[in-house]
């Protein structure tokens, strides 16, 4: 097992050390413009939802104000005020579930720096330690035994920090990668 994962993160490292700036293109290719959009709908929706809560906050007080001056019954304030408190409760729960969106869209893109220095550290190193582990890598699995060509095989998925499985691609691959992002950009 730690020769399957030394050789993982080894090529990996070496790949890095030679195409940085086409890793960091897969990368970029990897968080799509879906992705991207989902972020900034996140963003819009958080801000949406703090501007209501402040918007029912001084709705609550007006309504006080006007069941106090006797404009509205007891009951009217009741109901209106218990209405605009539970939507305010599902606004703040709606808050919070933006802001955790927002943290973890962070914490990949400080994970994706670690894992660079990790590689760039790893290449200077000739063997594991538990450190290098737990810096570079999130979840090794291990898949049933496979004996179906006759020989006995274990598949092992690795998925690195920030960046999950990666398939080290090909010269051919690594020249349409350029091509495509070459078109992209200058078509932005």
């Amino acid at each position: 097992m730690e020769k399957i994962v030394y050789e993982a993160v080894s090529g990996l490292a070496d790949f890095v050390r030679c195409y940085e700036s086409d890793f960091l293109i897969m990368q970029e290719q990897k968080e799509t413009v879906m992705r991207k959009k989902e972020l900034q709908t996140a963003k819009n929706q958080l801000e949406q939802a703090r501007r209501r809560v402040a918007e029912i906050d001084r709705i609550i007080s007006r309504i006080y104000e006007d069941n106090i001056s006797g404009k509205i019954s007891d009951e009217r304030f009741g109901k209106m005020s218990a209405a605009y408190e539970a939507e305010q409760k599902e606004l703040e729960k709606s808050i919070t579930a933006c802001e955790e969106k927002l943290k973890e869209a962070d914490k990949a893109a400080i994970d994706l720096r670690m894992l660079l220095n990790g590689l760039r550290e790893f290449s200077m190193v000739r063997e594991l330690t538990p450190t290098i582990v737990n810096t570079l890598i999130q979840r090794i699995e291990i898949h049933n035994n496979d004996k179906s060509s006759g020989h006995c095989y274990v598949k092992v998925d690795i998925y690195f920090t920030a960046v999950g499985m990666i398939d080290i691609p090909t010269k051919q691959e690594l020249e349409q990668l350029r091509a495509d992002y070459l078109k992209r950009v200058q078509s932005a």
